[in-house]
């Protein structure tokens, strides 16, 4: 059976490298029942939609441009993916996320600032209150938020034991080490080669009632 170019594609950059995460989004939809996801910077890194029905993507790379384009073909892998029972809802939207986006604010109750630069700035207006922010400190994002006022640190995951477990207690402590300036290796052998050595911490932040 000849596989489908655009999945392919994302199956090459994510799931053959190991670097789906999909422990984490199952973590973060357990713990925080989120449902509407907004990803800036989200090249063509689907997986949270086999977690949460209804995700917004934003990218101007020409291969997320080309990938989102295959509506058909990737809405058939989230289907045959997805962990919920409702129709999953997919949008791309073909933008750099650090203009105004034709989106609500205030109308999503999870923002994803992963390997993405700015989006705290930037997008966390269209971050319901009472709604998550997850990040991994990619470029400071983490500290950025700490010093946010309508942001609260409540949360850390890291991932221990080939598994993502959720730390709540004093999640500050986290953050000097978010700051330590500390080089991480990613990359390990592989039998196929090379694959994502998981070596982050991410930072869980609740947006407050002001």
């Amino acid at each position: 059976m000849v596989q489908n170019a655009t999945i392919a594609l994302y199956k090459k950059q994510y799931a053959e490298f190991q670097f789906e995460r999909a422990g984490l989004f199952k973590l973060i939809r357990e713990k925080f029942g989120c449902t509407e996801v907004l990803y800036p910077g989200s090249s063509v890194h689907i997986t949270p939609s086999f977690y949460f029905p209804h995700v917004v993507y934003v990218d101007t790379s020409p291969t997320a441009v080309n990938f989102f384009a295959d509506e058909t073909a990737v809405l058939t892998h989230i289907d045959r993916k997805k962990t919920y029972k409702r129709s999953a809802y997919l949008r791309f939207i073909a933008q750099d996320y650090a203009e105004e986006l034709p989106l609500p604010e205030e109308s999503f109750d999870l923002l994803l600032a992963l390997f993405a630069p700015n989006v705290v700035p930037t997008c966390q207006k269209y971050l319901k209150k009472g709604g998550i922010l997850v990040t991994n400190n990619f470029q400071d994002e983490a500290l950025t938020a700490a010093a946010t006022p309508a942001l609260a640190l409540i949360s850390v995951v890291q991932y221990q034991k080939k598994a993502y477990t959720l730390v709540e207690d004093e999640p500050q402590k986290w953050l000097s080490v978010a700051n330590s300036g500390k080089t991480k290796r990613y990359l390990q052998q592989a039998s196929a080669g090379y694959e994502y050595m998981e070596a982050e911490n991410y930072f869980i932040f609740k947006k407050q009632s002001t």
